[in-house]
C-alpha cells in the first residue's frame, strides 16, 4: 500500500533535522565557548570594564544562538525534499497595506514539502525567512574562509605560548616567589590569546551575520523593484521540468509573465504541477478562468481553496466554482485578518496533502 504525503514527509523530517543539526554544531560549539568564557568573566567582577565584558559575551552568545538557529533552517530547508508542488492562484493586488498576507504562508510551504509557484504581482511580498534561508550558502561561503585563518591564527598563537612556557628559562634556587608569578603571566597570557582569537571570530561572525540579515530584509524590496519588467516566459518550460522532478526552488516561485502570454503560462504551469491553490477571496473574470484551467490540469480532486475569514465566499465565488466543478467549493481553508497564520497554515497544508493524496489514488 503506498504511503500518503503526509506520511512521507513525516518520514523526511527525520534526515533533514539529523543533518541541520550536524550544520549547526559548529556555531552552537563556538556558543559553548563563548558562554564559558561569560561564567569565568562572571566571578571577577572587581572594575566597572569587567561588567561590560560580560556583557560582550552576552551579546555574541545571543548572535551564535541566531546563527545556530540560522544554519537549522536553512539546512532542514534545503534537505526535506518537495513531494508536492502546488500553484497558486489569485486576484492581483489583493495583499495591499495591513491585511494578512496569505504569500508569506505560501512561501513557507517547502517546509513542510510543498514548492509553490505563482504569476508575479508587486504586492506579493514573500518571507524573511525564505530569503534569509536561501542567502545561508552565502553566508557560510564567506564566512567559512574567515573561521578558518582565524582558528589557523589562534593555534599558531598558542602554538607560540606553550614553546614559550616549555622553553623559558626559570631559576628556581634565586627567587622562588618571581618564578611562580612568571610562570603564572605566562598562563595569563596564553588564557589571553584564546580569549581574543575567540572573541575576534565572534566580531567576523557577527558582522557577516549582520551582512547577510540585511541583505535578506533588502533584496526582497529590490527584487520586486527592479523586477517589473522581465519576462520569464521563455524560462518557464525549465522551470516546469525542474518542479516536476522536485528540483524546483524552495519557497515560492515569482515568475513574471507579460499579458499576453499569462493564459498560456497558467494553463502549461497547471498542467505540470499537483495541486491548484486558489483564492476566493476576490474572484475577478481572470480568476474565474483559471478556476476552469485547474479543473483541465489538476483535476477537482487537485483543487484547493482558501479564501479571507472576513469577507467570506461570496455568491459570486460559489457560482464560478458551481460552473466549473459542477458543485459548492466545500471545505474552504480560511485566513484571518491578522495575526501569524498559524491555524491557517496548518490547515493548508493538511489541505494540501489530502489533495494530493486524491490526485495519487485517482492515477492509481
Amino acid at each position: 500500500m503506498a504511503r500518503s504525503v503526509s506520511q512521507q514527509v513525516k518520514n523526511d523530517r527525520g534526515p533533514a533535522g539529523c543533518f541541520a543539526a550536524i550544520a549547526a554544531l559548529p556555531a552552537l560549539a563556538v556558543l559553548g565557548a563563548i558562554l564559558w568564557l561569560l561564567v569565568r568573566s562572571l566571578s571577577y567582577h572587581e572594575k566597572p570594564e569587567d561588567l561590560i565584558l560580560s556583557g560582550v559575551f552576552v551579546l555574541f552568545a545571543l548572535m551564535f544562538w541566531l546563527v545556530a538557529g540560522w544554519s537549522y533552517s536553512a539546512a532542514r530547508a534545503a534537505m526535506t525534499p518537495q513531494r508536492v508542488q502546488a500553484m497558486w492562484l489569485r486576484r492581483f493586488q489583493a495583499e495591499k497595506g495591513s491585511a494578512f498576507r496569505p504569500s508569506r504562508v505560501i512561501d513557507k510551504l517547502s517546509r513542510h514539502g510543498i514548492s509553490a509557484i505563482t504569476l508575479q504581482d508587486r504586492d506579493v511580498k514573500l518571507s524573511f525567512e525564505q530569503r534569509r534561508n536561501r542567502l545561508a550558502p552565502t553566508f557560510w561561503f564567506f564566512f567559512a574562509p574567515i573561521g578558518a585563518l582565524l582558528a589557523y591564527a589562534g593555534f599558531t598563537q598558542y602554538q607560540k605560548v606553550q614553546y614559550e612556557i616549555a622553553h623559558q628559562q626559570i631559576n628556581y634556587s634565586d627567587n622562588i616567589g618571581e618564578a611562580i608569578g612568571q610562570a603564572i603571566g605566562q598562563g595569563l597570557a596564553n588564557g589571553i590569546a584564546i580569549v581574543f582569537v575567540i572573541l575576534l571570530f565572534a566580531v567576523a561572525l557577527m558582522l557577516t551575520s549582520v551582512l547577510i540579515f540585511l541583505v535578506a530584509a533588502i533584496s526582497g524590496p529590490f527584487g520586486a523593484m527592479f523586477g517589473g519588467k522581465r519576462d520569464d516566459f521563455g524560462k518557464l518550460p525549465q522551470l516546469l521540468e525542474r518542479l516536476q522532478r522536485g528540483k524546483g526552488r524552495r519557497g515560492a516561485s515569482i515568475v513574471r509573465i507579460s499579458d499576453a502570454h499569462w493564459r498560456e503560462a497558467v494553463s502549461s504551469t497547471l498542467q505540470a504541477v499537483d495541486v491548484a491553490i486558489i483564492d476566493l477571496t476576490n474572484v475577478s473574470e481572470h480568476v474565474a478562468w483559471e478556476i476552469g484551467e485547474a479543473v483541465k490540469g489538476v483535476t477537482p480532486a487537485g483543487m484547493v481553496f482558501i479564501c479571507s475569514e472576513h469577507a467570506g465566499v461570496s455568491d459570486a465565488a460559489r457560482h464560478a466554482v458551481s460552473q466549473s466543478l459542477g458543485r459548492d467549493p466545500g471545505n474552504v481553508v480560511l485566513f484571518p485578518e491578522s495575526g501569524d497564520g498559524k491555524h491557517f497554515a496548518k490547515a493548508l497544508h493538511e489541505q494540501i496533502y489530502a489533495a494530493a493524496d486524491r490526485r495519487d489514488g485517482a492515477k492509481r
